[in-house]
């Protein structure tokens, strides 16, 4: 008997740890999910960034030229 009751908070830790491994696996899955996105739309932000500095520099370029 004393061999069950001593087993029995090592069980109930390791179901709560395996309970917590799944926990954080189902939550780190979200975040990468989220920052795969988060990567998409910073790439269009640059891209846009740099079309508009591309268009800003041809522009005063061109006014510098009409001078």
């Amino acid at each position: 008997m004393k061999m069950s009751q001593q087993l029995k908070p090592e069980l109930k830790v390791q179901m709560e740890l395996d309970a917590h491994e799944k926990e954080c696996a189902i939550r780190y899955e979200m975040v990468h999910g989220k920052l795969e996105s988060l990567d998409k739309r910073m790439w269009r932000l640059e891209a846009m960034i740099m079309g508009s500095t591309v268009i800003i520099v041809g522009l005063a370029s061109s006014l510098l030229m009409k001078m």
